[in-house]
């Protein structure tokens, strides 16, 4: 029986070599496999990181452009209230226009009424103008 013990323990050893060859051989395979998923996970961590960062610059730009418009957003205010003003300078200003129009109007209706009447009294004047030139003449006729 010694022999079939012996023989036992060296197929058990056999048996466990190979077992632990093959599990060494596992082990390095796992090794590797759990390597390149480290790596692919290192990959993918700094990708991760590289995407935080640029959404992180993003977001900065982002809030730069928002208050920006925000700003923009005021000088339209402040610059639709000046249109506001303007027009409405403009409208008084039209409407003073509009009164002194009607005014030149009236003065020029009472140039051109005078204008006759001047007309008329340098008619009546040359006429009176005659008239004291043939008075004249016949005072002149009359004394002589």
């Amino acid at each position: 029986m010694v022999d079939a013990q012996q023989i036992a323990e060296k197929v058990r050893d056999l048996i466990l070599g190979s077992i632990k060859e093959e599990f060494k051989e596992f082990k390095a395979e796992v090794r590797g496999q759990l390597e390149g998923f480290s790596k692919a996970i290192e990959s993918m961590e700094m990708a991760m990181d590289s995407m935080n960062k640029r959404m992180d610059s993003i977001e900065r730009r982002l809030d730069n452009i928002e208050s920006e418009v925000r700003e923009i957003r005021k000088e339209l205010v402040i610059i639709h209230r000046r249109i506001d003003e303007t027009n409405q300078r403009i409208d008084r200003l039209s409407d003073t226009i509009v009164t002194l129009s009607s005014r030149i109007d009236k003065l020029a209706e009472k140039v051109e009424e005078n204008t006759i009447e001047l007309r008329e009294l340098k008619a009546k004047e040359k006429i009176i103008e005659d008239i004291l030139r043939r008075l004249q003449k016949l005072e002149d006729h009359v004394f002589a």
